[in-house]
């Protein structure tokens, strides 16, 4: 299969599927907007305009599919794949790091096991090297219980706050006192928060998240020259304007500011009952003695209900971290998920290998001096 358009009709059995299964790659944008609009819990990340987002900043092709069953059903998997490689040599990634999951989002918004077992069939018949698949973390029992015990899995944790109630039950009975407390310290600190969704905010997110860099180089004793390279490779500079650009009123920043100055900030995206939290930067110094993270967290939340969101996703976090413990005090409920990687040949296996025997080599050398 090539890169650009093409139809691929396979009547045939996928595994585990009694259906016939018909595929179009890329999916037509038409047809993927008619699914969301019947799939009200999709994530921002699950849409076509965030997938161009991903391809005009990181420079992959669409290779995302359409399935259509037997019974008229239809389900997008959103996929990114870097151009020049040909499928055999290929990895495609649904989605990149720092992108967010992906997975599949299908008409109704019901995803059912054999959903998953029959694109998970239909990825492994194909020539492409590997493909990576990062479900959304609500559906994560739906794909465990589908996916093959013989494909790759990375664990992983994610943590959500459920907005149904309104903001007085989600403000009484999810933040922690702890956390309500924090926020009124916020406030009675002088903490405010501006709200934008035109793109004005942006540089000064911008600077916030180098000074972020910066801190966290001298923290890790890194190179300041390395840890801005390494930096930019994962959040190049054109990246949140041309997301803030595309998605409009539907990328949020916020900004707290102290005795005039910015102190911390965040990127929430929406989507039509779902809002995530992308990004953040503070100045630790100043930021954290005016608890400045908790409200800009809580505006966030308060907006997200306005608006009519269910959930806020604050995104991915190690079991056992300060982060984590942060995002539980505004109730966010932890899941545990999984990412999939199907590939032709047993790479990742192999790489496991090499990286083990590299460090018992390096561990076995002669200590000299």
């Amino acid at each position: 299969m090539s890169a650009g358009t093409s139809l691929e009709p396979r009547l045939g059995l996928a595994p585990g599927a009694l259906r016939p299964l018909r595929v179009t790659s890329p999916a037509p944008v038409g047809a993927w907007e008619q699914v969301l609009a019947s799939a009200s819990n999709a994530l921002p990340s699950q849409t076509p305009t965030w997938l161009r987002c991903v391809c005009t900043v990181e420079g992959y092709e669409d290779v995302s599919r359409l399935y259509e069953t037997a019974d008229g059903r239809r389900l997008v998997l959103p996929l990114v794949r870097r151009p020049g490689l040909g499928p055999i040599l290929a990895t495609d990634f649904g989605l990149p790091i720092g992108w967010g999951p992906g997975g599949l989002v299908c008409d109704g918004g019901e995803l059912r096991p054999e959903d998953v077992r029959m694109v998970v069939g239909d990825l492994a018949q194909r020539y492409v090297l590997s493909t990576m698949i990062r479900p959304d973390p609500a559906t994560a029992g739906t794909w465990e219980a589908a996916v093959p015990a013989s494909v790759l899995r990375e664990e992983r944790m994610t943590q959500t706050v459920v907005l149904d109630g309104g903001l007085d039950e989600v403000w009484r009975k999810r933040f922690r006192s702890d956390t309500r407390n924090r926020i009124r310290r916020a406030e009675r600190a002088g903490v405010h928060v501006e709200c934008d969704d035109e793109g004005r905010l942006v540089p000064v997110f911008q600077q916030l998240y180098h000074q972020s860099v910066d801190r966290w180089a001298r923290r890790e004793r890194l190179p300041l020259p390395l840890a801005r390279r390494l930096s930019a490779r994962r959040e190049p500079n054109r990246k949140l304007p041309t997301v803030a650009a595309m998605l409009g009123p539907r990328c949020r920043i916020y900004v707290a500011y102290h005795e005039g100055q910015p102190v911390a900030a965040i990127v929430v995206l929406r989507a039509a009952t779902t809002a995530m939290y992308w990004r953040g930067a503070m100045l630790e110094k100043l930021a954290g003695p005016v608890y400045a993270n908790y409200l800009l967290h809580k505006t966030a939340i308060a907006d997200a209900i306005e608006a009519g969101c269910a959930t806020y996703n604050m995104g991915d976090s190690a079991r056992v971290s300060s982060l984590a413990l942060f995002k539980s005090r505004f109730g966010a409920v932890s899941q545990d998920y999984a990412s999939y990687r199907i590939e032709r040949l047993p790479i990742t296996p192999l790489a496991r290998r090499v990286r083990v025997g590299v460090r018992r080599i390096l561990a076995l050398r002669p200590v000299r001096g």
